[in-house]
């Protein structure tokens, strides 16, 4: 069970805060919830069973462990699908997992190919820049929390740490 103040990662929703843990107004019994404020989506609450199991709730990663991330990024292998509707699932379901080195996959993917794109003077395919889009904001949100920064300076923390994704 997760504690009152406690930053998670709730599904697609990213980090949250529990603000409580409480029966919602209008909810018959005595069955828990959990009251979560996404940090990135303000204005937002979220009430969900503290027994939900559909939906992927964990804790964030600590500070040292968040390090430890970052140090493997280099050595995070990726493979490109060229299969366009293969790769948009494969990826969709990456990024459900909540798992931050899936999301390093994602991310090291799509940025190996959009510099490629880049070289040959087009751009990534919209699909793959929201693709993108989603795991570095899942996986910056979480950093920062975690690291104690501002979400917009995680890329450049990342880098000075260890350089490009790749």
């Amino acid at each position: 069970m997760f504690a009152v103040n406690e930053y998670v990662i709730y599904g697609s929703n990213g980090v949250c805060q529990i603000k409580d843990i409480c029966t919602p107004p209008g909810v018959e019994g005595d069955r828990k919830y959990y009251l979560l404020n996404p940090i990135y989506l303000k204005g937002t609450t979220i009430y969900t069973p503290i027994d939900n199991i559909k939906v992927i709730m964990r804790s964030i990663i600590s500070r040292e462990e968040s390090e430890r991330l970052i140090s493997r990024i280099p050595s995070i292998d990726v493979t490109w699908i060229s299969n366009d509707k293969a790769r948009e699932a494969s990826c969709k379901q990456a990024i459900g997992t909540g798992d931050t080195v899936e999301w390093i996959k994602v991310i090291k993917a799509m940025l190996h190919k959009k510099r490629e794109q880049n070289g040959l003077g087009k751009k990534l395919r919209q699909s793959d820049e929201r693709l993108l889009s989603s795991a570095s904001e899942n996986l910056h949100g979480e950093l920062a929390i975690a690291l104690d920064i501002p979400k917009e300076e995680v890329e450049e923390y990342i880098e000075n740490r260890i350089g490009q994704y790749e």
